[in-house]
């Protein structure tokens, strides 16, 4: 096997403007517990040009309507009336790392938000996702 240095397959390169994007879910990190005690685990989407975003998932009943969003836009393998105990430690990051691997559109819009010292920054969040269309070839 040869291999060749390329260091620009391994920039992490950010999405340039919003929009509708195909991406696979890359990876899930346990990113323990927010100041409420609340879970909290990052998923890491891939775009078909190496674009990576990530997305925040936290464990509580108001954010739940964004796992339901997921499950649907993946078509994951998982049933109706399904049900999953996330009070047991770690399960919500467990459940999350099913998702590795399959892939969902995800509209990214811009938001305005206050850094740490007080400046005005934009970044672009992930606001929706939905179903890979069927002509779509996956990435």
């Amino acid at each position: 096997m040869t291999f060749k240095v390329d260091r620009s397959a391994a920039e992490v390169k950010p999405f340039a403007a919003p929009g509708e994007y195909t991406v696979v879910v890359q990876s899930c990190k346990d990113d323990g517990l927010d100041k409420n005690g609340n879970s909290v685990a990052t998923l890491r989407y891939k775009g078909p040009g190496g674009e990576v975003i990530s997305d925040r998932f936290i464990l509580k009943e108001t954010m739940m309507w964004r796992v339901q969003a997921l499950i649907s836009a993946t078509e994951a393998n998982i049933d109706d009336g399904a049900e999953f105990d996330f009070s047991v430690n770690g399960a919500f990051f467990r459940f999350l790392q099913g998702f590795v691997g399959l892939s969902l559109v995800v509209i990214l819009e811009e938001e305005k938000y206050t850094d740490k010292n007080g400046a005005e920054q934009t970044t672009l969040r992930v606001r929706r996702m939905k179903k890979v269309p069927s002509d779509n070839d996956t990435i």
